[in-house]
């Protein structure tokens, strides 16, 4: 293929690659590097392009390979800006990192919480806690709830809303106390 033909198709996806990179890198600056080394990429191995296939899907492979490659290379880092945007997109960085282990006091600290939940479900009327339980817990449906407690789907989705109400201000409750059964 001839050089003027091949930049006058790098041309012709530019906009289309520059949308791609963005989408993936989630700011201007990394999706103009990673558009840049997609293109230098595709002008490297221009002679394994085949004519008879889109020139854009070939394009936007190399540019998200570059884009793996890099999600791949932050994944091994020990420190990673928390102001960067992350390398994949509708992810937080809480998803991307690993958990740590928690510290004592951490796990202390989510122990209570577990059981001031625990203490505030035992406040509830019980038809309240069940549905909470169910949904929340358990996670069934709404429809295998109404059928485990014997009423119609709308009251089963009632009481879960309203036990979630009650749950909450329980709950509360108890932190303003100290977590002490009153």
């Amino acid at each position: 293929m001839e050089a003027q033909t091949f930049a006058g198709l790098l041309r012709q996806a530019g906009d289309k690659a520059h949308n791609f990179a963005y989408r993936l890198a989630g700011n201007e600056q990394d999706a103009r590097d990673l558009v840049q080394e997609a293109f230098a990429r595709a002008l490297e191995h221009a002679g394994s392009y085949d004519p008879s296939r889109a020139f854009d899907s070939w394009l936007l492979r190399i540019l998200h390979n570059i884009f793996l490659d890099g999600a791949r290379r932050l994944a091994y880092r020990r420190t990673v800006s928390l102001d960067a945007p992350t390398p994949v997109s509708d992810s937080s960085w809480e998803d991307i990192l690993p958990a740590r282990d928690l510290s004592a006091t951490d796990e202390l600290i989510r122990r209570e919480s577990i059981d001031m939940v625990q203490l505030a479900l035992e406040r509830l009327p019980p038809h309240y806690k069940a549905a909470i339980v169910l949904c929340d817990i358990e996670g069934l449906a709404y429809d295998d709830i109404a059928r485990i407690m014997d009423v119609p789907v709308g009251t089963g989705r009632s009481r879960i809303l309203q036990g979630r109400v009650l749950a909450r201000k329980a709950y509360e409750e108890l932190e303003r106390s100290g977590g002490r059964r009153q």
